[in-house]
């Protein structure tokens, strides 16, 4: 709200859509496909397809606890924009992701919700900056997770205006999370050191070269024999 009075703020959320991930109300179970296991999705208020093959599901439930309540998981960018609309209805709400990308924004108060990398150049800069989820980009299974959320925690700071002219920057994450505290130092250098060095002591990339093979088990195992 501080922000507001200023300027323009930047709302960085980590996924696009409307609510990208849906689980389970009473187990926290992930909600997925029934018949490719990928996760189900909600792209409109009330529809509910899969993310990977597309597929419709109507009769959902539970496979864990027998449930047929759902609960976002994570909440897309669309979604966001949509609550921030409700909660401050005299703002101006702008989107930029994969839809449609803006360069730049004026100077104006208004809140611009973004995906990580489509965050434009606001005039001025920005009066704050919130990033949301920081667990949901942090705890990706990737060995470079935490380096991509540094980075693009890093290239939508910068889009802020200096402490010393009242820029803010908030990330909603756990604070002793080592990409966090790189965030606060402003540190990507210390925090790219000491990634090479665990890597290189754990045989890790890029220190070493790693494949992945795919496929039916008698041809991975008739690859793998020469």
């Amino acid at each position: 709200r501080e922000g507001l009075r200023h300027g323009p703020v930047l709302v960085q959320v980590p996924r696009r859509g409307y609510v990208p991930r849906m689980a389970c109300a009473n187990c926290r179970a992930p909600a997925r496909c029934r018949h490719c296991s990928g996760p189900l999705e909600a792209p409109g208020s009330g529809d509910l397809m899969c993310g990977w093959c597309g597929r419709e599901e109507s009769g959902w439930h539970c496979p864990e606890c027998g449930g047929f309540r759902l609960r976002a998981q994570v909440v897309g960018a669309r979604r966001t924009a949509e609550e921030l609309g409700r909660a401050f209805p005299a703002v101006p709400v702008r989107t930029s992701g994969r839809e449609q990308v803006l360069d730049t924004v004026p100077g104006s108060p208004a809140l611009v919700v973004s995906t990580p990398g489509a965050e434009p150049v606001a005039e001025g800069g920005y009066a704050a900056a919130l990033l949301l989820d920081g667990w949901a980009m942090v705890n990706r299974p990737d060995l470079r997770a935490g380096e991509d959320a540094l980075r693009r925690w890093i290239g939508a700071a910068a889009l802020v205006r200096p402490q010393s002219a009242g820029g803010t920057v908030v990330v909603v994450a756990e604070p002793t999370l080592r990409p966090v505290q790189a965030l606060v130092r402003w540190d990507p250098v210390g925090h790219a050191l000491r990634e090479l060095s665990e890597r290189a002591e754990l045989g890790f990339p890029p220190v070493s070269r790693m494949a992945a093979v795919a496929g039916p088990p008698e041809a991975v195992t008739a690859f793998l024999a020469g």
